[in-house]
C-alpha cells in the first residue's frame, strides 16, 4: 500500500499511528511494525549509491531489534523449532555466537551502529573503501556477492576480511563483512530473507515495514527504494501470506521517481499494480464530505472531553456557516482542518469573556484561522520559488477577476452563474505547476473529476483547482457568500460539466516575460 498526498496531509501521522496499532494489538494479531522514516537518511541522499544502500538497510534491521526490544513485554520468541532460522540469521551479519536470540540480535544491533558511526565520522575513507569493493565485484562476477539459494543467504565474499587481513579484530571484521553484504545492488534481498527468518523466531504473521518520506531522496535513491518493495511485493509464492508486507508513503506521481523501464530502468514500479495507493485528500464534491469533518469533529471532541456528543457542531461553532467555512477551507486534507480549528479556536480565547460559559468559535475566528493557514503555511515563502508565487498571484487575478464579473452579472438573474475555482492548462504545461501542486496551493482534480464540457478553442488538459483556503483568503470568490458557494457553487460547476472552468494558457502569463 502507498499512501500518498502532497506537503502536510499526515502521512507520517498515518504510518506512526498504525505502527502504534500494530504494537497494541501484537500479542492477538501477531504483526510486527517496523516504522522507518528516510528524513534520517538526508544526509546520505547524494553520496555513492552503496552508501545509501548500507544505510537505508542497516537503519531498517536497527529500527526492527529497537521495534522488539522496546516492547519485548508483548513481543515473545519462539521456544522451539527456531534453529535453522537463528542459524541462517547469524551466518547472514557474520556472528559466531552460541548466545541466545536476545543477546544475537544485540551484536548485530551493535555492529551496524558501529558500522553507521564508522561511516558517519569517516565517510571519505570508507566511501572510497566501499566503492572500490563494489567496483571489484562487478568486475569478478557475482562471486563476491551475497547468494540467494533455495537454502537461503550465504555470506561467499571472495574478499573475505579475516583471510584479508588476520590481524583485524573480530568486530572489524564483523563490520565489514556486513558493510560490503549491505552495500551490493541485491542487500534488498538480503533484507528480505532477514525478514523471512526473524519470522519464524518470532511465530509473527508477518512484519510490516512502515517506509516514510520515501519521495525525499533522489531519484537514483528512490529507485533502491522502490527496489525493495518490488521485492517485497513478490515475496510470497502463489497464494501464500507474505511474510512482510509494507506502508509507504509517498508525493504524488509528479513528485515521486518511480522506476520504468521506458525511462531505461531495469524494472518498472507501477501504482496501483505494484501496491495499493490511498489518497490523504477527499473529494470536495463527494456526498460524504460533510458527514466526514462532523464526525471527525464530534471523535475529537469525545477523545478531548470524555464523553458522548450528539451535536459535535452546535456543541463548538457558534453558527453552521463557521463550521461549513472551516471544512471546506481545509479542502479536503483533515489535518488542515484540525489546524484551522485549532487557530480559530485560539482566536476565540483572545476575543471572548473568560466568564462566559458559552464560548463558541464564531465565523469571524475561522476567518482569521483561514488568513493564518493561507499565509503562513500554504504560501510559505521558503517553499516557493518567485515563478511559483507570479503563478499563483496571476491565476487568482484572473479567476477572482471573472468571479466578480459573473457577481456583478448575476444580479436579478432567476438562474444565476456559479462562482469558479476551477480550470484547466495544456497537458505540456502541467510540470509548470509541480510545486504548487506539491505545496497545495493548486490541486489536481483529474484523480476523482473530469471536464465533461470542452469549448473548441479551450484546453483539454487536466482538470485543476485553486485551494479553497487561498481562495477565500485572497478575495478569489465572493467572501461574504463563501459558505453558499462551497455549498453549492462547486457542486454546480460539476453538474454542468465544469462549463464555467477557465481554460489557461500559461504562455500568455506574465510570469514568462519576468523569469
Amino acid at each position: 500500500m502507498l499512501i500518498e498526498g502532497i506537503r502536510g496531509t499526515g502521512k507520517t501521522h498515518m504510518l506512526k499511528m498504525i505502527a502504534s496499532k500494530c504494537i497494541d494489538c501484537y500479542p492477538e494479531e501477531k504483526i510486527l511494525p517496523v516504522y522507518v522514516s528516510l528524513s534520517q537518511l538526508s544526509e546520505w541522499y547524494d553520496v555513492d549509491l552503496p552508501l545509501f544502500r548500507i544505510h537505508l538497510y542497516a537503519n531498517i534491521v536497527n529500527e526492527t531489534i529497537l521495534t522488539i526490544e522496546r516492547d519485548k513485554d508483548k513481543i515473545q520468541f519462539e521456544s522451539k523449532g527456531i534453529e535453522k532460522a537463528l542459524r541462517m540469521i547469524k551466518s547472514m551479519f557474520g556472528v559466531n555466537s552460541k548466545d541466545d536470540i536476545n543477546e544475537i540480535l544485540k551484536k548485530i544491533k551493535y555492529i551496524n551502529e558501529k558500522l553507521l558511526s564508522d561511516l558517519t565520522y569517516n565517510k571519505e575513507m570508507i566511501r572510497g573503501k566501499i566503492t572500490q569493493e563494489v567496483e571489484t565485484t562487478a568486475k569478478l562476477g557475482s562471486t563476491a556477492k551475497c547468494d540467494i539459494g533455495q537454502s537461503g543467504i550465504k555470506g561467499s565474499l571472495s574478499c573475505d576480511a579475516a583471510s584479508q587481513n588476520k590481524e583485524k579484530s573480530i568486530e572489524e571484521q564483523e563490520i565489514e563483512y556486513i558493510g560490503k553484504t549491505l552495500a551490493y545492488e541485491n542487500a534488498s534481498l538480503f533484507i528480505i530473507e532477514f525478514f523471512k527468518q526473524l519470522k519464524e523466531i518470532l511465530g509473527s504473521k508477518y512484519v510490516l515495514l512502515l517506509l516514510d518520506e520515501c519521495s525525499e531522496p533522489t531519484p537514483e535513491a528512490q529507485i533502491e527504494i522502490f527496489r525493495l518493495l518490488k521485492l517485497i511485493r513478490g515475496s510470497a509464492s502463489g497464494m501464500e501470506m507474505n511474510y512482510v508486507y509494507f506502508y509507504a508513503s509517498v508525493y504524488p506521481p509528479y513528485a515521486t521517481k518511480y522506476p520504468s523501464k521506458i525511462h531505461g530502468n531495469p524494472f518498472d514500479f507501477e501504482p496501483g499494480n505494484d501496491a495499493d495507493v490511498e489518497y490523504l485528500q477527499l473529494d470536495e464534491l463527494t456526498e460524504e464530505y460533510e458527514k466526514f469533518f462532523i464526525a471527525l469533529t464530534r471523535k475529537r471532541l469525545e477523545f478531548v472531553l470524555g464523553r458522548e456528543i450528539l451535536t459535535p457542531i452546535n456543541e463548538i461553532f457558534e453558527t453552521e456557516s463557521a463550521f461549513i467555512l472551516a471544512a471546506y477551507a481545509a479542502n479536503g486534507i483533515p489535518r488542515r482542518y484540525l489546524q484551522i480549528l485549532k487557530q480559530g479556536y485560539d482566536n476565540l480565547w483572545q476575543r471572548a469573556d473568560p466568564s462566559s460559559s458559552s464560548r463558541r468559535i464564531s465565523l469571524r475566528d475561522i476567518e482569521g484561522a483561514i488568513q493564518i493557514i493561507a499565509s503562513n503555511q500554504i504560501l510559505t515563502q521558503h517553499r516557493l520559488q518567485d515563478k511559483d508565487i507570479m503563478i499563483i498571484d496571476e491565476l487568482i487575478q484572473r479567476i477572482g477577476k471573472r468571479n466578480r464579473k459573473t457577481e456583478t452579472e448575476n444580479k436579478g438573474k432567476d438562474a444565476p452563474l456559479p462562482s469558479n475555482v476551477y480550470f484547466t492548462i495544456a497537458r505540456m504545461q502541467f510540470k509548470e505547476l509541480n510545486n504548487l501542486l506539491l505545496q497545495g496551493c493548486v490541486h489536481d482534480k483529474g484523480r476523482t473529476r473530469q471536464k465533461k464540457y470542452y469549448r473548441e478553442t479551450g484546453s483539454t488538459g487536466p482538470l485543476l483547482m485553486l485551494d479553497l483556503a487561498i481562495a477565500y483568503q485572497s478575495g478569489a470568490i465572493n467572501r461574504a457568500r463563501a459558505p453558499s458557494i462551497f455549498k453549492t457553487d462547486l457542486k454546480d460547476n460539476a453538474k454542468a460539466g465544469y462549463k464555467y472552468c477557465h481554460d489557461f494558457n500559461l504562455d500568455e502569463f506574465e510570469y514568462k516575460n519576468l523569469i
